[in-house]
């Protein structure tokens, strides 16, 4: 734009240029808000934190018209054998940062392997190291892992403490801890 463009009421847009692609600027950070826990979806590449510290096996409640899982007290799992998992909830990312807990089913302690669940614990233990998805094959009754082939740079993982993102995604109504819960209430066609 020449200099008689400006005197004819052109905007001067030169104002608005910056300089090293914006250093210098405030940089945003997003907010965990909601950490699903699921496994994850079929056509996401998933990272697992192989850090100790960033798993937890506990017991979880499902029922059937919450989408969200409860994390229950093991004094109380006997009261509620039938209907809960054992599981390894191991913190896992996404390509896009989404935050998830994958309930990773443990070894089983009668030595009974689910082929489902045995694959489901190998694809974990593959995505500690590997970008993988995870996509299920009915004709041999198991998951399959699917490693990115391309170029993908380490996950940026959380500045939250594990009990933090644990916190998050159970929040205080998610947690059982006493027989008076209003899930188990409901469970047991009490309420």
């Amino acid at each position: 734009m020449s200099n008689g463009d400006k005197k004819k009421g052109g905007k001067d847009f030169s104002k608005f240029r910056i300089s090293t692609r914006g250093a210098g600027l405030p940089v945003a950070q997003k907010v965990l808000m909601h950490v699903p826990v699921d496994k994850p979806s079929k056509q996401k590449f998933v990272r697992v934190n192989p850090d100790s510290d960033c798993r937890f096996e506990c017991v979880i409640l499902r029922l059937e018209d919450d989408d969200k899982p409860f994390l229950v007290a093991p004094h109380l799992a006997s009261a509620v054998a039938q209907d809960i998992k054992i599981v390894d909830l191991r913190l896992a990312i996404d390509r896009q940062t989404n935050v998830l807990l994958w309930p990773v089913p443990p070894i089983p302690e009668d030595g009974n392997h689910n082929t489902w669940n045995q694959s489901q614990r190998q694809i974990a233990e593959i995505a500690e190291k590997s970008w993988v998805r995870m996509s299920s094959n009915q004709a041999t009754q198991s998951y399959e892992a699917i490693v990115a082939q391309g170029e993908i740079p380490e996950p940026a993982w959380p500045d939250l403490s594990f009990q933090e993102i644990l916190e998050i995604a159970f929040g205080s109504t998610h947690i059982i801890e006493d027989r008076e819960h209003p899930a188990l209430r409901k469970l047991w066609g009490i309420e």
